[in-house]
């Protein structure tokens, strides 16, 4: 188990809008964009306010355990706008070295029989959108090495992605494959999250795809602006009698008290933020908006 340290406590405002060319006669859409509670992380409030307001909306808690919302809209419409306000209670989490310095094989499952944790087996496969590939395994083999301690290991590999690929919003859409991203090394959050699964899934390493935020600062002297964040993708893996822990490959660094997760799954279509079925509309126009402002730790009790 790992120590939990200081709390710090984020007000997050994520605001999606879609503008229409044409008029929506209704529409049907699924989002996950109310944080979880989990071991290090503590829902204070949430609230989904949608525009124009929906005809029927249902709360489900997902396969995964996320919270995700449906709901349907049968008024007509020219702009949607969804937006989630978040306050959450984020802890620092600290390892004991014992734990995290085990041989990376720890984290293999020897045996077919092998009874493991609910999640983790499943996350050792391919996903639809995350596929184990012969070059994301040999490029992983790089950093795992026969022996290796587990932690030194999982760091190696997020840092040498952090440093070996660029990061480039024109490069990919959400539906390039990892093999793409590999041969051009460019990509977003999304992509780094998907090739690093791809290369612990081709070691038989469980690994999921976390989405949520992670806090941005600016400059000395540079001003925050509002909507400036964005929001992000990140990986979990899984360690034998310590559980998940999270690591960043686009910022090359373990997730800690600056990230806070909203869901997770297998790859980013198990978690998307926003998704839907409209009846018209023609084209459309997205924008998104994201605020992640940390409060006064004296406001926390």
């Amino acid at each position: 188990m790992a120590l939990m340290g200081a709390t710090q406590r984020y007000q997050i405002s994520h605001e999606t809008t879609y503008v229409y060319s044409t008029m929506v006669t209704s529409g049907h859409h699924f989002a996950h964009l109310s944080p979880r509670d989990t071991e290090f992380q503590k829902v204070i409030s949430h609230a989904l306010d949608v525009q124009p307001p929906p005809t029927e909306t249902s709360n489900i808690v997902d396969y995964y355990g996320n919270n995700s919302v449906r709901f349907l809209i049968t008024r007509q419409h020219e702009k949607l706008v969804v937006t989630g306000n978040s306050i959450i209670d984020v802890m620092a989490k600290d390892f004991p070295d014992t734990q995290l310095n085990v041989p990376w094989e720890t984290a293999l499952n020897k045996s077919l029989y092998t009874v493991e944790p609910n999640g983790v087996a499943e996350m050792r496969l391919s996903s639809p959108h995350v596929e184990c590939l012969p070059q994301t395994r040999e490029y992983a083999e790089r950093f795992f090495t026969p022996g290796r301690p587990w932690l030194e290991a999982v760091l190696d590999l997020t840092r040498h992605i952090r440093q070996e690929f660029a990061y480039d919003t024109e490069a990919t859409t959400i539906s390039t494959p990892v093999a793409e991203v590999f041969l051009n090394k460019r990509g977003v959050c999304q992509d780094f999250a998907n090739l690093m699964l791809s290369c612990l899934r081709s070691l038989k390493l469980p690994a999921r795809y976390v989405s949520g935020y992670i806090l941005n600062e600016p400059p000395p002297g540079v001003e925050k602006l509002i909507g400036s964040d964005a929001s992000h993708a990140w990986i979990e893996t899984w360690l034998p009698g310590t559980g998940w822990i999270g690591f960043d490959p686009t910022n090359g660094k373990l997730a800690n008290i600056e990230f806070i997760i909203v869901a997770w799954g297998r790859d980013f279509m198990d978690v998307t933020p926003l998704r839907g079925v409209v009846l018209g509309g023609g084209e459309h126009k997205l924008e998104v908006r994201v605020t992640v402002t940390p409060v006064d730790s004296s406001a926390i009790k």
